[in-house]
């Protein structure tokens, strides 16, 4: 019913305004005399009949709306106090009819055009009328204060009604609120229009007074043109993407916050779409970045040829894209949209002569039945996201009750930063043993957060989203310091264990972290060679460069590297010949099962004998059972770790388990 009622009020509308000014036009030139049809001033009239031809056909267009704006109001009404009002109505009709569709815009949009401009010049000229007599032309016309004013009243009304024709059918067909959209178009016309219909008495004045002075005030036209043009330039960069040249998050906010308004008035639904490539680090990976921005801008233009007028899109950073869309009944109805712009994605690509296949994943968030406003919509849109991702379906609309926990660890996020500084982080130690001796002979810092409501926090809940954010730089040092703090402690008690902490990508990829780690190090008086960085396979294959560039600084500085869940990667082998390490953890997805599974049983023996003939120690997580501890042990293995030891535990709870040993080397 909304969309019936908005694809019968945009005609009648455009109808009505068409309708309107071929009437006043017809009206205006009814019973002309041909004579004077051209004023007092023919010259003056002709000159500024060109220039209005001239500016209409050279606009500036407006890059927030779409919209454009010309220097022709300036002439189109200062022939108004030159000519006779009807001979103006049609040269100005004219112009815009032909301008318009010689420019392929459709007839209906040109003539809405031409009628607007016919029926605000009229109304302005009838409004300055009833006040003195505007046509300077002829001679018993005195340009005093009343005629000023009654000049001044005119050019306000054009303004007004031109910026409210022009509100009023974007309002209508988007959906969205008339006084809001009025508002803007009366902020952004301003910058311009204003200015130009302000000019146009002067130009009247001194062309009938000193026609030899009208090229010094066309100067000051070129300069406010310029200048709009320039402010509109400077307003664009700060409101859409540089590489795409979509709108960026700030506009997708404004928009989206006018869009959802006139939705709650008028009493429709609208959805907000979460979009992110899928692997799309591996084609900047192995491709370079200089493709990935290629594919990005193919991207951003099937994207924005999928929506509709009323729809926005906007990049929101990274291979990231955000999708409002306006009068959607459904979440049916959204995810048909969905559908059909991941079908456009997903369309084989060729860039600079390379075939490439790139997929997405998009979740749904309806409005208003998810979110009451923009943040709270993308937030769950993100979700729904997030959950697509997981399942493998491309598409998931937002589901309240099967997504409270993502929303809590969403929250919790937000929440981080004031719990990294309160102090709320603790770490719990599990233990690695020697196989031989049975001795602890390090420890491995796994991190809980003690919330204030929700107690103690799995870092399951809360890292997958913190390692998205610059979060993990502040959280890596805290746990850092904390490891070393309680690695300082047992060997002021004559314990000597290594300690094992976990870094992620983006500490991998940033170039600060060695030294900061350095700074922890001679903070706690520790040997380097007592710390132990645990990375993942796949973590540092995300960024080899950079990674392998940080981790020879770490080496170079004496911490010990370990690989962790050796053998889940795609690169390991890669990752083991370009990569110092002293040390490699084989996954528990592998030891679990050792004594029913001979493929496990076949893997754990390559990898230790690989790390042996690599001169690596080799530690086996996850060993719960005597019998999974027997057979790493007739492998050779060199340490293990899991429950059939002990469960990680505090430093308290694991100081019984501890006693002083004479070590004096890591």
């Amino acid at each position: 019913m909304a969309a019936l009622s908005r694809r019968v009020l945009l005609p009648a509308y455009l109808t009505l305004v068409i309708a309107g000014g071929a009437a006043i036009l017809a009206f205006s030139l009814y019973g002309l005399d041909s004579e004077s049809a051209l004023g007092e001033e023919p010259i003056l009239f002709v000159t500024f009949a060109v220039l209005l031809v001239a500016a209409e056909s050279r606009p500036l267009t407006f890059l927030v709306n779409g919209g454009a704006a010309t220097a022709s109001w300036t002439f189109a009404f200062a022939l108004l106090f030159v000519a006779p009002t009807g001979t103006v109505l049609a040269l100005v009709a004219a112009t815009a009819l032909v301008v318009d569709l010689l420019g392929g815009k459709r007839i209906e949009r040109a003539a809405f055009n031409a009628g607007q401009f016919v029926i605000s010049l009229a109304i302005a000229m009838a409004v300055g009328s009833a006040i003195t007599n505007l046509r300077v032309d002829q001679p018993d016309v005195t340009v005093d204060l009343r005629w000023l004013l009654a000049a001044a009243t005119a050019s306000a009304v054009a303004f007004l009604f031109n910026s409210a024709f022009i509100g009023a059918v974007i309002a209508i067909h988007q959906r969205v609120s008339a006084v809001e959209m009025l508002r803007r178009s009366l902020s952004v016309n301003l910058l311009m229009d204003g200015l130009l219909l302000a000019l146009a008495p002067i130009f009247a004045v001194i062309g009938v007074e000193a026609f030899v002075l009208l090229p010094l005030l066309l100067t000051t036209v070129w300069i406010i043109y310029r200048s709009a043009s320039i402010a509109m330039s400077n307003r664009h960069e700060a409101t859409h993407d540089s590489l795409t040249e979509i709108p960026n998050r700030r506009l997708f906010e404004e928009h989206g916050a006018m869009l959802l308004e006139g939705a709650l008035s008028k009493d429709f639904s609208a959805a907000a779409l979460q979009l992110d490539l899928d692997g799309f680090k591996g084609v900047n990976d192995r491709l370079g970045h200089r493709i990935g921005d290629l594919v990005l801008r193919e991207i951003a233009i099937r994207i924005r040829n999928e929506r509709r007028p009323r729809d926005h899109v906007s990049r929101l950073g990274g291979d990231e894209f955000a999708i409002l869309l306006g009068d959607v009944p459904t979440a049916t109805d959204a995810a048909t949209a969905a559908r059909r712009i991941l079908d456009a994605i997903e369309r084989p690509m060729t860039i600079e002569g390379l075939p490439l296949a790139i997929s997405a994943s998009i979740g749904i968030a309806m409005f208003p039945a998810h979110g009451s406003d923009l943040r709270e919509l993308m937030n769950h849109a993100d979700v729904a996201m997030y959950s697509a991702k997981r399942a493998g379906t491309d598409i998931e609309v937002y589901e309240p009750a099967a997504t409270t926990h993502d929303v809590g660890r969403l929250a919790m996020v937000s929440d981080l930063a004031r719990g990294i500084a309160a102090n709320e982080l603790v770490l719990h130690y599990q233990p690695k043993l020697d196989v031989g001796s049975g001795e602890i002979v390090g420890v491995e810092g796994l991190v809980r957060w003690n919330h204030p409501v929700l107690g103690t926090v799995s870092p399951s809940r809360f890292m997958p989203q913190a390692e998205q954010t610059d979060l993990m730089t502040p959280f890596t040092d805290a746990v850092i310091d904390m490891a070393l703090d309680q690695c300082a402690r047992w060997h002021a008690n004559g314990i000597h264990l290594t300690v094992a902490v976990n870094a992620s990508a983006r500490n991998l990829h940033d170039m600060r972290f060695p030294d900061r780690v350095d700074a922890a190090l001679k903070r706690h008086g520790l040997d380097p060679g007592w710390l132990e960085i645990e990375i993942t396979e796949n973590t540092v294959m995300e960024d080899l460069t950079r990674s392998v560039a940080v981790l020879r600084q770490l080496r170079a500085i004496g911490v010990r590297l370990a690989i962790d869940d050796f053998g889940t990667g795609y690169s390991s082998l890669v990752a083991l010949r370009d990569l110092t390490i002293d040390t490699i953890k084989i996954d528990r997805s592998f030891v679990t099962s050792l004594a029913e599974n001979p493929g496990d049983l076949t893997i754990v023996r390559s990898v230790i004998e690989l790390g042996h003939n690599l001169g690596l120690r080799t530690v086996a997580e996850g060993v719960e059972t005597v019998e999974a501890l027997e057979i790493i042990t007739a492998l050779g293995c060199d340490e293990y770790q899991g429950f059939l030891a002990s469960v990680p535990m505090t430093a308290e709870e694991l100081a019984p388990l501890l006693s002083p040993r004479v070590t004096t080397t890591p």
